[in-house]
């Protein structure tokens, strides 16, 4: 039987796990092991104040990139009791449909959708030039890594910035990173066919701990796959290869089906 690595967060997989449901209707054996870490930073104080001055209107726009962003602002504003008040006084930006969708899941109010991360910097500026932002006073919560280019195209259009890290992203836990290695220490049989790759970020926590902890495995890597061209060219920066599989459409749908497709041509 097949077998994927799945290097996604264990809080995108309990959203939402369509990738490994397509992948096991078709007899594929999904093994999980995160290579990202998501949670708040330990010090919340300067993000609660962010937030409790959105809910009074001090900013005219809030930017969320991404759905994680989304679900961490709307667990946050709940938990400081100021959800509602931003609901019917801020408008958003987001990045790409999903976390567009996952926000009006949610009850907010989308007023300056963007394209999708993968469109790139020039799509994003021509996009967000669209809008008249000159003088806005912008909230941008983004993880400690979040994007640069997309703090720099709101400063380009006029916009006045406020940044603040609403979740951090950081490497698997000891555990994740000892199951790693047993997974690539198994008789070859058992050591997987493909590893799934979702962001770039998971592609550099998986490179450094395969480095730290058993240098020999990255040599001889299984079929790789990227849900996007961001992704896959962070494999290309970090591991001198080109994936074999990039998704043709930038979502776990496509993903999965794209690596089924492959693994049934290369029986």
């Amino acid at each position: 039987m097949p077998r994927v690595l799945l290097t996604r967060p264990k809080q995108r997989i309990v959203e939402d796990n369509s990738f490994t449901n397509m992948l096991k209707v078709q007899g594929i054996d999904v093994v999980e092991i995160p290579m990202i870490t998501i949670s708040y930073p330990k010090d919340t104080t300067a993000l609660d104040d962010a937030l409790l001055r959105l809910a009074k209107k001090e900013f005219d726009l809030c930017v969320l990139s991404s759905p994680t962003a989304v679900e961490y602002f709307d667990m946050r504003a709940n938990d400081l009791d100021v959800a509602d008040q931003i609901r019917s006084l801020v408008g958003f930006a987001t990045i790409g449909a999903k976390s567009a969708e996952k926000l009006e899941e949610f009850g907010y109010r989308l007023t300056v959708p963007l394209p999708h991360h993968n469109a790139g910097a020039a799509a994003l500026l021509i996009s967000l030039r669209t809008y008249d932002i000159r003088g806005k006073k912008t909230l941008i919560l983004q993880s400690q890594i979040g994007m640069a280019v997309l703090v720099r195209a709101f400063e380009m259009c006029g916009a006045e910035i406020e940044r603040h890290v609403l979740y951090e992203t950081t490497g698997p836990s000891l555990r994740d990173c000892v199951s790693l290695l047993r997974l690539f220490e198994e008789e070859v049989q058992e050591r997987p066919n493909v590893i799934a790759f979702f962001s770039p970020s998971a592609v550099e926590h998986f490179v450094r701990t395969l480095a730290e902890m058993g240098a020999s495995h990255l040599s001889s890597l299984p079929i790789l796959a990227a849900i996007g061209e961001t992704t896959a060219k962070e494999i290309e920066l970090l591991l001198r290869q080109r994936p074999e599989i990039v998704a043709r459409k930038a979502n776990q749908e496509s993903l999965a089906q794209d690596i089924l497709e492959y693994l049934n041509v290369h029986k």
